[in-house]
């Protein structure tokens, strides 16, 4: 007894998914079955069925589910290229401008609004990294530069009968002062004073703020003591 192989027979004009359903109901297989075999979606067989392109997923992945599913149904590789080619061609047809202008415009809009909270909450994040660095910068310059010293007096090139004189100014509060080498202490504020002994002649003051990590503030006086 003579066996018959059966072949697929194309009827012209038939759409991709004219041929696509009619090979699955050709041999008899549902469609939920084909989509657990192949382990695809059924809606986006559904869709290369119905011709819904537009349902199928963006990029190549429709067109690679079309050949999973042909090759599936007994395809052959000649068979498979004709089909592709079609489906090239009706998805090129069903997308005409208007429709693709108003899809466009619905898929932006749903966009928008699905990923709107997203773009604020990442620039909440990105403001408050921003705020860090520059808090964190201003912190550095801090404990690195030189420090506040004011010297309210004496003034610069004082001139005084006296053998004294009242050293008084002000640093920051975390600074370390020094008067000619000698530790002052400082209040709350950074405020100081000391009084220091003076000699006939010049006499040189040198006044120094240091910080831990910074670099050391001089500020430096001369006062002339006028002799008896």
């Amino acid at each position: 007894m003579l066996k018959f192989k059966s072949s697929k027979i194309l009827l012209d004009g038939e759409t991709v998914a004219e041929q696509l359903r009619g090979a699955r109901q050709a041999k008899k297989i549902k469609l939920e079955d084909a989509a657990k075999k192949l382990n695809i979606s059924y809606k986006y067989l559904r869709a290369l069925e119905q011709g819904e392109y537009d349902k199928l997923p963006a990029g190549v992945y429709g067109k690679n589910f079309l050949r999973e599913y042909a090759f599936f149904l007994g395809f052959s590789q000649q068979e498979y290229d004709e089909l592709a080619q079609d489906f090239a061609a009706e998805k090129s047809i069903g997308h005409s401008p208007e429709r693709k202008e108003l899809f466009s415009k619905q898929r932006v809009k749903r966009r928008y609004f699905f990923e709107t909270p997203k773009f604020l909450k990442s620039l909440v994040i990105v403001f408050i990294i921003f705020v860090c660095f520059v808090y964190l910068g201003f912190k550095l310059n801090k404990a690195i530069s030189q420090p506040l010293l004011i010297v309210y007096s004496p003034m610069e090139n004082f001139i005084t009968e006296k053998h004294f004189v009242e050293v008084s100014g002000k640093t920051e509060s975390e600074s370390r002062i020094t008067i000619n080498g000698e530790q002052v202490l400082s209040n709350t504020t950074g405020e100081f004073s000391k009084t220091v002994n003076l000699k006939n002649g010049i006499n040189t003051i040198v006044i120094i703020s240091q910080k831990k990590y910074g670099r050391d503030k001089i500020i430096t006086r001369q006062i002339m003591v006028k002799g008896e």
